[in-house]
């Protein structure tokens, strides 16, 4: 990145009224950017936004190497846009790849074309570009509001989970994704199959802990008509209809021994049954598991089949928690409130740094889905303006509290008090929002005559 201030936007070739113009460019459904001489980036339209999981703000000022890939067709990021092979003066579609904000790359197809001046000087480039990816009428996840929100960070735990990830999505390999509830398991699960050669197919999920044994045969399997009551026409199955893709089975600890024999059986044999029929369908899926258990307890307690779990467990993955990589809530922060929660004109609105410190304080036990719906909440309450300490919800303020209303490590009342109605009284859920004991935290409320609840 350049040490040097971002260039003012350029003209779009020189027509004026720039105001409407980029009002235009943001309405495009590709992304599109300019750059000036050196290959700075100038003007970023929300679609750009949109696909790579950049913002505006973040995309300013940088070189275009933010999005560096592949190489191809003569393009060595740097250059400068004149010098830059991806730069023609005939409009040329071109296919190359790029990298999103999380890591994950991105098949494009690409138009370059370079910017003069009335007197013939170059002042810069133009390319727009559209995600392959969505040729296709198959939605896929946003990169902002998708993979990216799991994966987002600096920490070398995330560095390390996206090397994992890029790894791993280029083999056929069943995958185990280990992690907290929250944490961002799905999240990982679309940038596996994004970054695969089965990217253009299906990306299809199971919450296996949501329906009850009978309910989950069928959804996974089909049924045909007449198999039970209530089957009034056949049905196809998630595995029939991810053939082709990626099937995400989400909790898999918690299927039934009989559904769990019936997924062996697919995984050996790769064809399914549909319940009440006895015809087998043969499917091409590739798998990938998530779950917040540990398998390995279950299956020595025999509530899992050792043979299934090894079976999927063949790359085993594990999302740290946000707690383990709290560098990166920051990061995180801002683009789930530029995507989520923009101000009234669209642009980003800022986390303060004492909502910053407030937020970091916490052990989030909810992880990165705990952290969004405080974010949300403290958008709501911050109006059309940028996030501060007052609009965190009451025991993320306390947590704040200035160091010298109490003594270190001892948690004021008004704490204690805002921790214990946080979270309904549970004084398990209290102690690790405080970061104490539950023994130190029963000590505290002795101490002070809090026993529970205030009566109505």
């Amino acid at each position: 990145m350049s040490s040097e201030p971002p260039a003012a936007p350029l003209p779009f070739l020189g027509l004026g009224n720039e105001d409407a113009l980029h009002a235009l460019a943001d309405a495009l459904p590709d992304g599109l950017f300019t750059t000036d001489v050196a290959g700075r980036i100038t003007f970023w339209n929300r679609a750009a936004e949109r696909i790579t999981g950049w913002s505006l703000h973040e995309a300013l000022g940088r070189d275009c190497s933010l999005l560096a890939g592949d190489a191809v067709n003569g393009c060595s990021c740097g250059a400068g846009p004149i010098r830059c092979g991806m730069v023609e003066r005939e409009r040329t579609s071109k296919t190359c790849t790029v990298r999103a904000k999380d890591g994950r790359l991105l098949t494009i197809v690409k138009n370059a074309v370079p910017l003069f001046a009335p007197d013939g000087r170059a002042v810069g480039a133009l390319e727009s570009f559209t995600d392959a990816g969505i040729a296709d009428a198959r939605p896929r996840p946003s990169p902002a509001e998708g993979a990216g929100q799991g994966l987002l960070g600096d920490h070398p735990a995330m560095g390390e989970l996206r090397r994992t990830i890029a790894l791993v999505a280029r083999s056929s390999a069943t995958v185990m994704i280990q992690g907290e509830s929250g944490s961002g398991k799905e999240r990982v699960a679309e940038a596996i199959h994004g970054s695969s050669p089965r990217a253009a197919g299906p990306f299809v999920r199971v919450n296996c802990s949501a329906l009850n044994e009978s309910l989950l045969e069928s959804e996974l399997f089909g049924h045909v008509k007449g198999a039970f009551t209530g089957a009034m026409r056949d049905r196809r199955g998630r595995f029939q209809e991810a053939d082709g893709g990626t099937l995400l089975l989400d909790e898999i600890g918690d299927v039934s021994p009989v559904v769990q024999v019936k997924l062996l059986r697919v995984i050996e044999q790769r064809e399914i049954e549909r319940v009440g029929d006895s015809s087998p369908v043969p499917v091409d899926v590739r798998l990938v598991c998530a779950t917040h258990r540990d398998l390995k307890a279950l299956v020595e307690a025999g509530r899992f089949r050792a043979d299934l779990y090894f079976r999927l467990a063949v790359f085993p993955l594990r999302v740290p928690p946000l707690r383990e990589h709290l560098e990166d809530l920051p990061v995180i922060a801002d683009a789930f409130l530029a995507r989520r929660a923009p101000r009234a004109d669209g642009s980003p609105r800022r986390l303060l740094p004492a909502a910053v410190a407030a937020l970091s304080a916490c052990t989030w036990p909810g992880n990165v889905r705990e952290l969004q719906n405080v974010l949300e909440f403290a958008a709501l309450q911050a109006g059309d303006g940028d996030v501060d300490v007052a609009h965190l919800p009451p025991e993320l303020r306390a947590v704040a509290a200035p160091p010298a209303a109490r003594r270190p490590g001892v948690p004021s009342p008004d704490e204690l008090r805002a921790a214990l109605e946080g979270t309904g009284w549970n004084r398990a859920a209290a102690a690790r929002r405080l970061g104490i004991s539950r023994v130190t935290l029963w000590k505290h409320l002795k101490r002070l005559g809090l026993d529970g609840p205030p009566r109505a």
